[in-house]
């Protein structure tokens, strides 16, 4: 698609969304949590729009978590805060702060930058609804992480409706809107296109990803609030994969001394290695199975519109590299668990070897008595 010649359409309306996820545990009971929470709560519905071919399993839970008010870029904002429950262990709060219409392409980018790096500000409204959240649903958590919690972060321009023009469709590698995306006050390369990935449905919708941030231009309040979902649950899933990948880092840092100990063909090591060869099938059979649920928490049954935009913001995301770095500890595992069986196998080997020697020599010795 060629580059548009003129400047984008202006924005007439449009909310930014803030979003701020944490990791508190391995899992969330659901239920538990319903229970626990006092306020009015609702179960998120599932995407419906263009297809609709998605499909969670456990869908989260949804509440309203208190109203905002924030100065950025200059501007002083207003909205409200969410949060979604997720059985993955994860509370995603979500900030959404109504624009100023007919808001500037550079106010807008003078936004997204401010955000690229959340500001104090920001960040203590979130610690205090994670501090809050974190105490009410202690009860409803599995293996809570006390230390060890992770956060993610990323930030969505949703724009309801832009001024007269060029169709959205046709601004996918608009400069403007590529240059707001990634937050950056100064005019980008043609080269830096690359760093985004652009999808349209209809003429007058658009979604812009990058790493850090998204532009959606999307009229249609359901489509805005899937996409949103979807952006979000990408989030999750790659929060989810970068905790359990920690998890691994830290069990194969814990057997690894222990596997070199273990390598010398002794006695010892055959009663030893029976319990540590457990631990570690123990260890292949978590990560396998948290693989497995991380993975499975969002299903694609067809390869349409929404499944698209999935694929490419686990692309963006660099989810992959988490996953990968998981199925490579699990295939190290695997090795270990191989090499101590069969050294295992060999002590018991060399055993059996001594112990026919020893009695083929008693025979020798009973039958030399013998003929005295």
């Amino acid at each position: 698609m060629t580059t548009p010649a003129s400047a984008p359409p202006g924005i007439e309306r449009a909310t930014l969304y803030l979003y701020q996820l944490y990791d508190v545990a391995f899992g969330l009971d659901l239920e538990r949590a319903h229970a626990l929470l006092k306020t009015p709560i609702e179960r998120v519905r599932p995407v419906v729009t263009r297809g609709g071919s998605i499909e969670i399993p456990q869908l989260p839970l949804e509440l309203h978590a208190g109203e905002v008010t924030l100065d950025l870029a200059g501007l002083t904002l207003s909205g409200h805060i969410h949060v979604r429950i997720y059985d993955l262990g994860i509370l995603a709060f979500r900030m959404m702060l109504r624009l100023p219409d007919s808001l500037s392409w550079d106010a807008a980018a003078e936004l997204l930058g401010a955000v690229q790096t959340y500001p104090p500000t920001v960040l203590e409204r979130f610690q205090q609804q994670h501090d809050a959240f974190v105490h009410l649903l202690r009860p409803a958590m599995e293996r809570p992480y006390l230390s060890a919690e992770r956060a993610e972060d990323y930030a969505i321009l949703l724009i309801e409706r832009l001024g007269a023009g060029t169709p959205a469709s046709a601004l996918a590698r608009d400069p403007t809107i590529l240059r707001t995306a990634l937050g950056e006050r100064k005019p980008l390369s043609a080269s830096a296109a690359q760093l985004a990935s652009s999808f349209s449905y209809y003429e007058d919708d658009l979604i812009v990803l990058t790493w850090g941030a998204a532009v959606v231009v999307e009229s249609d309040a359901t489509a805005r609030d899937d996409v949103a979902l979807l952006l979000e649950f990408a989030n999750a899933q790659l929060l989810a994969f970068r905790s359990y990948d920690d998890e691994v880092e830290r069990d194969l840092a814990r057997v690894g001394p222990r596997v070199a100990r273990t390598r010398r063909p002794r006695w010892s090591v055959l009663l030893s290695s029976g319990a540590f060869l457990r631990e570690i099938h123990g260890l292949i059979a978590d990560i396998t199975e948290t693989s497995a649920r991380v993975e499975n928490a969002l299903k694609v049954t067809e390869d349409v519109y929404w499944n698209r935009v999935y694929a490419a913001a686990l692309a963006v995301l660099k989810v992959e590299v988490w996953r990968a770095s998981i199925a490579e500890a699990l295939e190290v595992l695997r090795e270990t668990a191989a090499l101590l069986r069969d050294e295992a196998q060999e002590v018991v080997a060399t055993s059996l070897e001594v112990l026919v020697i020893v009695l083929i020599a008693i025979e020798l010795v009973v039958a030399l008595l013998g003929l005295h």
